[in-house]
């Protein structure tokens, strides 16, 4: 699987580097995700506290090594509440303002989905559940530091 590096770096000095599985190969292309999500996960953003936002993508490396970073992305980092099992997702929203879903991690949560044979309708029912229940999940939503 191919890999894009996240450069994530908070206001308090707070960096890391993340690596996500691009999806090209894992969903067969990217998915678009509807409008309609995003604007579901605006709506959970006011009014649940486990829902955090900030700037903080710092840098974002294809797995061509050309630098994306000027891109209206968004990371969501989310964490299982029972079983503290990490989720990362990372959107290029479009001027119709859809998002792909370009790539996702940690490797274990990759991996499951690279060998599953229905994985794009399992990671849709997932984005679904993630607004439908939110007090099963822990939300850090990132934009990029340029905005």
């Amino acid at each position: 699987m191919k890999i894009w590096k996240i450069d994530i770096k908070f206001s308090d000095g707070i960096s890391d580097q993340l690596e996500l599985y691009d999806n090209a190969s894992i969903f067969k292309g990217y998915l678009t995700i509807k409008r309609s999500f995003f604007d579901e996960l605006i709506k959970q953003i006011k009014e649940n506290p486990k829902y955090i936002t900030g700037k903080a993508i710092n840098k974002i490396l294809a797995p061509d090594r050309s630098d994306w970073t000027n891109n209206p992305w968004l990371l969501l980092l989310i964490k299982d509440v029972e079983n503290q099992k990490p989720i990362w997702l990372l959107f290029k929203r479009e001027r119709n303002l859809d998002g792909l879903l370009v790539a996702i991690g940690p490797k274990k949560f990759a991996n499951y989905f690279n060998s599953s044979k229905e994985s794009d309708k399992t990671i849709k029912k997932l984005l679904n559940y993630f607004i439908a229940y939110p007090s099963k999940w822990i939300n850090l939503v990132l934009l990029p530091n340029f905005l």
